[in-house]
């Protein structure tokens, strides 16, 4: 592997290889409208269906409520780290998984919000498709990506707030109408409170609303997202965004206002057909016509905006980082863009959903060697991570994250686990990866023997990057 050039040119505007400077922070409305436009994602009323049709809708209520707690508890630290310090997901792990592992935090957010970018644009073409009745699928995702490539140049800094600012009443307003409209063109009644789910008593290891709960720890993604976008905030703003933006304000929007709905608009239009990625555009459509494909018009673009840029800069922190090359962001975007079509020609559905268990299994065990850390490492919490090239090229942590997760993705592929360890696999990842990681740093933890220069200070810029 070449050498890493971690010296990067004062054209660094997303600041992939420093930390964010106190003087580039940016306000409340800014941070918060960029971020919340994850809360536009179609996956986030699938998830809500998906969970229902399994194990049974009040299973599914309890597990979502039950995981807002839990991921909003989360990203309190993940939200003081990136405020305090200023760093993104990728340098936060260096001190971690080292100069070369703590790439690999970079290629796991990279690919993993791009799986969400084709899924998103999957399901606007779907959608398209599915209204207008007309034209070869495969044309409708071409038509997608180039008209949405403009929109997606925005970035933190320039007028990604103010896109989905603008958009963000439309698509609260358009929700609350489609399930309005559902519930009189379909009938009111309490009968989807009701459903049990397709999966038998016989064939759960564990109770409904525990399985629920295993299927939401998936989207730990948002975790290292929301270190990514806490680093343009105020040190200031930490508790009201600790609170709204990245708190339990954002995740009762995403989780149980999306999952909610999700679960009401499957199993009122749709009741006997399973929870299936299309389902949630077929019940929406159903609803409303083509009031209804706006919503879906609006909310995807919302949601790309994040998935094209954290896609983007994640993958143009890896190149600059191993070799010298500096590409506009035009020319990232429209690479994402041109993977994201590509992807799309190849049945996106059918596959999707194994890879983004593996990608779950695989950002359960980065957050769990995380949090382990910065809550056993004081040192950290204080002067932050080190973040220069004194770290060696492969870090220790790298095992502790690694090895669990390659044992989640054996546990859920391989035909002769028992159902047991299946079903739980991610909640084995997270718990071998915590302890695995907590004897890790007892037996290789060394002196505090790094002066502040070679520490994010608060917001400082480190004064020896080499």
């Amino acid at each position: 592997m070449p050498a890493l050039h971690a010296q990067h040119s004062v054209a660094d505007k997303e600041y992939g290889a420093h930390p964010v400077p106190p003087n580039a922070r940016l306000g409340r409305w800014q941070v918060t409208m960029s971020y919340w436009s994850l809360l536009s994602a179609m996956v986030w009323l699938f998830y809500g269906a998906l969970a229902a049709s399994l194990y049974g809708t009040r299973d599914a209520m309890i597990a979502i409520a039950l995981s807002t707690v839990v991921f909003a508890l989360a990203n309190i630290m993940m939200t003081r780290l990136g405020i305090r310090h200023g760093v993104n997901s990728t340098l936060l792990t260096k001190s971690l998984f080292g100069r070369w592992g703590s790439l690999f935090t970079a290629l796991l957010v990279a690919a993993t919000v791009l799986y969400y970018a084709i899924f998103e644009s999957s399901t606007l073409a779907v959608a398209f498709q599915s209204y207008v009745k007309h034209g070869d699928i495969r044309l409708w995702y071409a038509v997608i990506v180039v008209v949405m490539l403009p929109l997606m140049l925005g970035s933190v800094q320039s007028w990604m707030a103010k896109l989905n600012g603008v958009l963000l009443p439309f698509y609260l307003v358009g929700l609350v109408s489609i399930l309005i409209a559902a519930g009189v063109k379909f009938g009111h009644g309490s009968h989807w409170l009701s459903f049990s789910g397709v999966v038998p008593p016989e064939g759960r290891s564990f109770p409904g609303w525990i399985l629920c709960f295993v299927l939401y720890m998936g989207i730990y993604i948002t975790m290292p997202t929301t270190i990514d976008f806490a680093r343009f905030a105020r040190r200031e703003d930490e508790r009201f965004h600790e609170v709204v933006t990245f708190g339990w304000v954002f995740y009762l929007l995403l989780f149980i206002l999306n999952g909610f709905a999700g679960i009401y608009l499957v199993q009122l239009v749709l009741p006997t057909e399973p929870a299936s990625e299309t389902g949630v555009v077929q019940a929406i459509l159903a609803s409303l016509g083509w009031i209804g494909l706006l919503f879906i018009v609006i909310s995807q673009t919302r949601v790309n905006t994040l998935n094209y840029y954290q896609s983007s800069t994640n993958f143009e922190r890896i190149l600059s980082t191993v070799t010298s090359v500096r590409l506009p962001r035009f020319v990232w975007v429209t690479a994402v863009a041109v993977v994201v079509f590509l992807m799309m020609l190849t049945d996106v559905f059918s596959y999707l959903q194994t890879a983004l268990n593996w990608q779950g299994v695989l950002v359960i065990g980065w957050v769990g060697v995380v949090l382990t850390h910065f809550a056993v490492s004081r040192r950290d919490r204080r002067f932050g991570p080190v973040v220069d090239e004194s770290m060696p090229r492969i870090g220790w942590g790298l095992i502790a994250w690694i090895v669990p997760s390659i044992v989640g993705i054996l546990l859920l592929e391989v035909s002769s686990v028992p159902a047991t360890a299946r079903q739980s696999a991610q909640l084995i990842v997270l718990v071998l990866s915590v302890a695995l990681y907590t004897v890790t740093y007892l037996l290789t933890r060394r002196a505090d023997d790094a002066g502040p220069a070679a520490r994010v200070d608060g917001a400082e810029v480190p004064s020896a990057v080499h």
